[in-house]
């Protein structure tokens, strides 16, 4: 007797999200369409409403779904108790994960146009820099110096961005974004540093 097959689980509200960042993250903002989602997920148009009111809210939820992970991997990076060393290396880790990377420069993109996502990320951003200021006052670095030099990382973070979604495999030299950050900061603190006597 041959078994049933199986009937796929219907759709989640998730599942459409996830395929809007994909899209998102390929093709830009443009791309998030609901014609163009339901192909991506092989399903009829007409599921959509039973998720969303409208592509507006689609986009809503996508801005908070990202907005969120972000929020949420700041805290856990900020509350746990990990070397200043460690703290650095999951950051850059983070900033270098390829689908992040362009998810963020299709988020980038559409903030141009939309002042909701430019705030948004413009909250992050703000976040990312004090995360990043607070490892360098751990290993040394007077406030107003890591407050300096946390906006730098985060400033050539965006510049490789940017550079990234033209050439895809840029890199500075040998090194990638990780390892010239780290470079960077490592210079920074030799500068700060008293002279030997």
């Amino acid at each position: 007797m041959a078994t049933p097959a199986l009937k796929p689980a219907p759709l989640q509200p998730e599942h459409w999200i996830e395929a809007a960042l994909s899209r998102l993250s390929r093709d830009g903002i443009e791309a998030v369409r609901v014609e163009v989602l339901a192909r991506d997920l092989g399903v009829s148009k007409g599921s959509f409403y039973w998720h969303f009111r409208d592509r507006a809210d689609l986009l809503a939820k996508m801005l908070a779904r990202w907005e969120g992970e972000e929020a949420a991997w700041l805290e856990a990076a900020i509350s746990g108790v990990h070397s200043p060393a460690s703290r650095w290396a999951r950051l850059v880790n983070r900033s270098i994960e390829p689908e992040r990377l362009r998810c963020e420069a299709g988020l980038r993109a559409w903030a141009r146009g939309d002042a909701t996502v430019a705030s948004c990320l413009a909250a992050i951003e703000k976040s990312r820099a004090a995360y990043i200021a607070s490892i360098l006052r751990d290993v040394g670095f007077a406030p107003a110096a890591a407050d300096t030099w946390a906006e730098l990382a985060l400033l050539v973070c965006l510049g490789w961005l940017d550079r990234a979604t033209r050439e895809e495999d840029f890199r500075l030299g040998s090194r990638g974004l990780g390892e010239f950050l780290s470079e960077m900061i490592l210079a920074a603190s030799d500068r700060l540093a008293p002279p030997s006597q």
